[in-house]
Formats: structure tokens, sequence, C-alpha cells
């Protein structure tokens, strides 16, 4: 917390002090005592002013909490909580200053002493990555206008802002892949599709023994079952180009992030494979936050050429791969112009 209280006169408070000054002057030319008078007067409101407005800025605190997860290009609600220490806040400006974050004033009217209050403060980020507060500046011209006294809060906070993303048609999305929820792991499971032969075991259903097999062998042998994958979808970075700007890297960015968007609010699982990075499908919240927050920090020119080239091998040509994954960026260049986020 900074401790100095600039203050800075207002045009009213310049025409103020000028005046009293002229008073102050006509009052020792004459010897008037109203003149006198008058001038106590007007250094009493000056001294008043000072204290009041100096009060107003005493213990003053506030807490920011973004409403909801923070994306590229919507505006962001923040409810803004505000404390105060003994003395109550009267007409007290609030300015947020950061990184991608609005220098926009807010007027609070009233915060109690020893009480609270709250507003909502609009941001709205234009870019993926960080979002962060670096301090807050209270003021205040309580009561007369004359002056404006102000103080800085130091703030490191720091909030994630995730690509911008748009709702694409659901044929689209999986025009670039085949639906993998028919398609088997190659291991045993639950399935339907049998995998192999084994003993029997206690518990085993007489439904699954394999008579024919078991004739033979002399002893019960059942049919083990394959595991059938999840319905979902994995898309597939094999690298990200080179030669892009910032704005079509954004635009790539966005891209894989509303597919992604899409597929989970189609309620389908999701999962990304890229350079250095890979989450299998899952259908769960915290599974789309982990892509996305990915998403948003993700940088191109640091992607170490061993890493994009451990993924050059896993795609075929086209759309698709052998696993039923989505080519992100072949869809992306192929469609650019008409499905840019």
């Amino acid at each position: 917390m900074a401790m100095t209280r600039p203050i800075r006169f207002t045009r009213l408070g310049t025409f103020y002090v000028l005046f009293s000054l002229g008073v102050g002057a006509a009052a020792i030319n004459t010897g008037n005592n109203l003149l006198y008078l008058i001038l106590g007067i007007l250094l009493g409101f000056i001294i008043v002013s000072g204290f009041l407005s100096d009060s107003s800025l005493w213990g003053v605190r506030s807490e920011w909490f973004p409403s909801g997860s923070c994306y590229a290009g919507r505006p962001i609600p923040f409810e803004v909580r505000l404390s105060k220490g003994w003395f109550p806040s009267i007409a007290l400006e609030i300015t947020p200053y950061g990184s991608r974050i609005s220098s926009s004033s807010q007027l609070v009217f009233w915060i109690p002493s020893r009480g609270s209050t709250s507003f909502l403060h609009t941001v709205t980020p234009l870019r993926r990555g960080w979002l962060s507060l670096e301090n807050v500046r209270y003021s205040s011209r309580f009561p007369f206008g004359f002056f404006e006294k102000s103080h800085r809060e130091i703030r490191d906070e720091k909030w994630l802002v995730y690509p911008a993303v748009k709702r694409l048609p659901l044929i689209f999305v999986l025009s670039g892949g085949t639906d993998r929820s028919n398609q088997t792991m190659e291991k045993a499971g639950m399935g339907s599709v049998p995998f192999s032969l084994r003993d029997y075991r206690e518990g085993d259903s007489a439904r699954r023994i394999h008579w024919k097999s078991t004739a033979k062998a002399g002893r019960l042998l059942v049919n083990e079952m394959e595991e059938e994958s999840e319905p979902g979808e994995l898309l597939c970075v094999s690298h990200w180009p080179e030669g892009l700007n910032s704005e079509e890297q954004d635009s790539l960015i966005s891209f894989t992030a509303s597919l992604a968007f899409t597929l989970h609010e189609n309620h389908r699982p999701v999962g990304l494979s890229a350079p250095g990075f890979y989450l299998a499908p899952e259908n769960s919240r915290e599974h789309l936050h982990r892509i996305l927050s990915y998403l948003a920090l993700v940088d191109f020119s640091a992607v170490t050429p061993a890493e994009a080239g451990a993924q050059s091998n896993v795609l075929d040509s086209g759309f698709r791969r052998n696993d039923g994954g989505i080519d992100v960026v072949s869809l992306w260049e192929k469609r650019i112009y008409a499905s840019r986020p």
C-alpha cells in the first residue's frame, strides 16, 4: 500500500485559492477586520476539505472477483468489494491499472464506516493470456471539490484469459474426424467383442463359456471381451505452423478452442494432442479448462523442433488420423475464410 497522497488542484480549487490570496492581500492593505474574518473562513474551508478528503482514503481496501471464466473478446464483469476503516468514504473514485485491463473509473458514493460495499466493473480483454491487476488508484474530491487527493494500492493479481471461442455446427466439427464411440482399445474390458480366451474363474457368467474350446482343452474356458473406447474426439496438432502473424496465430488458437468448446457443449469427450502436450478425450468441465489453459498460453516460437517432430508421424493425409482424431491445422487452413472465429 502506497502511503503517499498526491494532491492536485481542481479548476474550482485553483480559483478558490487565488480568491483567498486576493482577500488576504486586501485585508493586509486595508486592515479591515471583516476581510480578516472572511480570510479565516476561507482558510478554514481549505483545512476542512483537506482533512475530509484524506480521511476518505484511510483504510480503504478492494477485492476483485471475476464472474465466471474469462474469454478473449467477451466482457468480463468483475465484482469489486470495497471495505473501509473507522471513517466512511463519500464519493470515492476507483481506477484499476494493469496489463490488458481497462482503466475506466468507477465512482462509489458511499462506503460505510467499518463496513463494505460492492459494484460491478466490466473488463473486455482483447487477447488470450494473462489479465493482470497491478495497482488500484483511489481518489477523492470530497467535500467541496477544491482538491483531488489520491493514493495507489499495489496489487499482484492475475487471471487467465482463454482464447476467443464460438459454437460451431457439430456436423462441421465431426467432418474433420471420425466418431470413436464404436472403436475398440485393443485391451480386455467390458465390451461386446471377443478379445481372447482364458480359464474360467469363480463368478464368471456361464454364458461366456466357450464350449468348443472347452471341449478341446478339457477345461473350462471363457471369452475375454475387448474394451470399447468412450465416445469422443481427439483434436490433433502435429505442429504449430511457422510464418503466421499474431492475428493468424490467434485465429488458429481460437479455432482449436472453438472445436473443443463445441464438442464439450454437445456432451462429447474431447482431447488434445499437440507438440509437448497430450490430454486423452474426457467429458468434464475441468478437462475442457485444462485444454483452454494450454491454448491460452501456448507460444508458437517456444515450441522446440523436437516437440514438433514427435508429432509429425501421427497424422495421415487429409483430415483424419488412424485413431479417428481431427487434424486441426488442415481443417483450419481449408476452411479459414468460412469459419474463422
